[in-house]
């Protein structure tokens, strides 16, 4: 967490007040952490409606975000539990703070692609949902990419950037 925050204690902190979890990479960063495969590019924070201005107020005053984008649906984020996705930098280093209206903020979670990236940090975890298969470098794909049209390129290209880290993605189970 150290490299997108100064005040990682003030980012617990956060988590916690807010009930917000990190997910996306970050997350899978630390679950696969020995096989280092995986490296940051940005952090994904979850955060519900009722909390985005806190969550906003405290990337831009505490740790010098500046807002890049602020509103639509950013692409790889193809799921009904997303509202929008706010995007932040802050000398080359990318945060994506993704507001659902949901009234809990796995829910997006749970709406990946794979059960590859199934993993969040909350304030006092690491949450894998398929351990297992994560640990071994095996990815299911969510039956919605294919039950409801997620089959897109947007969706292909998702996929392949974990085959690409090594996964094996199969829409079999193991």
């Amino acid at each position: 967490l150290g490299t997108f925050v100064e005040d990682v204690d003030g980012l617990l902190a956060l988590l916690e007040r807010t009930g917000t979890v990190i997910s996306g990479s970050s997350a899978l960063h630390l679950v696969q952490a020995k096989a280092r495969s995986v490296g940051l590019r940005d952090m994904d924070i979850y955060a519900t409606l009722e909390f985005e201005d806190e969550v906003m107020n405290h990337f831009k005053a505490a740790e010098g975000y500046k807002v890049t984008s602020k509103g639509g649906r950013k692409q790889g984020y193809d799921t009904s539990a997303v509202q929008k996705v706010c995007e932040l930098d802050k000398e080359g280093k990318k945060v994506d703070i993704i507001i659902t209206d949901w009234p809990n903020v796995i829910m997006p979670v749970l709406q990946y692609h794979s059960t590859a990236v199934m993993n969040y940090i909350t304030a006092h975890s690491l949450v894998c949902l398929y351990p297992q298969w994560t640990k071994e470098k095996k990815s299911l794909v969510n039956p919605r990419m294919y039950l409801e049209d997620g089959t897109n390129v947007r969706g292909v290209m998702a996929l392949m950037k974990y085959v690409r880290r090594g996964f094996q993605v199969t829409t079999e189970p193991f």
